[in-house]
């Protein structure tokens, strides 16, 4: 993932310190890139253990590995890579190039995000408990109903129940047996923090999908699941990208899923058989 465009997405998650080391290090990326701790909190006016900090809340496990991924990183712009939002009244060719660049651009960031602990964490609870409660409001509820269209196929009871008066009481009567999955791309969606809460005082594990940071529905998870951060747009591209990067989770997770046991693949084969034989028999 870019690293310029990974901090200036949360810079308003950034404490007074850690603002001024990223400032630094955008107008300094090069040089940054072969600077010591020590060095970059003289150059930014702040501490070492503060840029050690603002490296693994960055995302990265050390310092070294974010100087290693800024190195990488070329001066000039990626004009094939980068996010663009839709202007008025443009042409339908630039609208059609555009969305092929920002699907790339964000499928590109999102899977740079993507760690094997938590998808293995998170096939585990999948796997182990017969009932997953997934829910997502608004329009995240469409990466809730790709899941319950994929997981379904393979026998698994999953429900998605908006209506907390139908679904607190299921989550009671199988406590013991649930896992529930819960998607919002800011993380902030009150419905769904009241349901974690919930899901947490009756000791029900809980998977979270959100956008990268410690957003409050991330923070109650047992597993978390991140996409990238979407840049916010006039015209509301950025709703359309948000909600790609959550599918491609979604699919990687499965894939995942499905490879860590024969039978699962199996299962894909034989769904998708009598479907083509109904449709070939009565249409």
């Amino acid at each position: 993932m870019s690293v310029l465009s990974h901090m200036k997405s949360m810079q308003l998650e950034m404490s007074a310190a850690e603002k001024k080391i990223y400032f630094f290090i955008r107008e300094n990326s090069e040089k940054a890139a072969g600077m010591t701790a020590n060095e970059i909190a003289e150059a930014a006016g702040t501490s070492a253990p503060t840029v050690v900090r603002f490296s693994k809340k960055m995302g990265y496990h050390s310092l070294t590995d974010l100087k290693i991924e800024l190195s990488a990183e070329t001066i000039q712009e990626r004009n094939n890579n980068t996010y663009s939002d839709v202007d008025h009244d443009e042409p339908f060719h630039n609208l059609k190039n555009k969305l092929a660049s920002n699907a790339r651009f964000t499928i590109d960031e999102t899977t740079a995000l993507f760690n094997e602990k938590e998808f293995i964490e998170a096939c585990k609870l999948l796997e182990e408990k017969k009932f997953c409660y997934v829910l997502g409001i608004g329009a995240s509820n469409l990466a809730a109903m790709d899941i319950v269209q994929k997981w379904s196929r393979l026998g698994k009871n999953i429900i998605s129940e908006p209506d907390y008066n139908t679904l607190l009481p299921q989550l009671v009567l199988h406590e013991k047996e649930a896992v529930i999955w819960l998607i919002s791309n800011s993380g902030l969606t009150s419905e769904l923090i009241a349901l974690a809460e919930t899901a947490k005082d009756l000791g029900i594990p809980v998977i979270t999908l959100t956008q990268f940071g410690q957003n409050p529905l991330a923070k109650l998870s047992d597993v978390c699941l991140q996409t990238s951060r979407p840049t916010e747009a006039t015209y509301r591209s950025a709703a359309t990208d948000s909600i790609l990067a959550q599918f491609i989770t979604v699919d990687l997770l499965f894939y995942v899923y499905i490879s860590r046991n024969k039978e699962n693949a199996e299962k894909i084969y034989s769904t998708r058989a009598i479907v083509q034989e109904y449709r070939k028999k009565y249409f």
